[in-house]
């Protein structure tokens, strides 16, 4: 990355919080379980690129680039499923409004941001957070969960997110 792009801070909202602010903005921006989450990038002035796999190394390769408000870039790697970039394009959704949008309205002086590809930091965290909750909202996920009898995969095809990400969700619930 350029050193005109800072990085994430984590924002030290709990994870419950991060929670809440994801089913939030899914509600604000219409999105419903299983929906369009292209369509959200774009209305909120975002953009999505695919690379391959040659070019994930190199220094455009931060999976969100963000410029200001309502002007973002999400990158995503060619040779992944639908469902894996439903996630990633959730959780980088997640650093725009927690690292960015957030941070911003909270005092923080963010101009410009890059997230980049890799990490476990709480940054990365608190993204994840953002994107299951944005994703499988907890009551539609409780709800879905028990009317197919526990069944992660038909959950996951439900939510149209993976069946690790279905997996991870019922865990982090305590439904599994």
């Amino acid at each position: 990355m350029q050193h005109k792009y800072a990085r994430p801070k984590a924002s030290g909202l709990s994870k419950s919080a991060v929670s809440r602010l994801g089913e939030s903005i899914a509600q604000q921006v219409g999105f419903e379980p299983g929906g369009d989450v292209f369509a959200v990038v774009d209305r909120l002035g975002g953009r999505i690129h695919y690379q391959d796999i040659w070019e994930l190394d190199q220094s455009t390769s931060g999976s969100v680039v963000i410029e200001g408000e309502s002007d973002f870039d999400i990158y995503l790697a060619k040779h992944t499923s639908p469902e894996r970039d439903r996630f990633t394009i959730a959780h980088e959704l997640g650093h725009y409004v927690i690292h960015f949008l957030w941070a911003r309205r909270h005092g923080e002086t963010v101009s410009k941001l890059a997230a980049t590809r890799y990490g476990s930091d709480r940054e990365e965290w608190e993204a994840n957070w953002f994107a299951a909750a944005f994703l499988m909202p907890v009551d539609r996920f409780k709800e879905a969960l028990e009317e197919a009898g526990f069944d992660i995969g038909a959950v996951a095809e439900r939510f149209k997110v993976s069946y690790a990400a279905a997996e991870v969700r019922a865990k982090a619930l305590g439904l599994d």
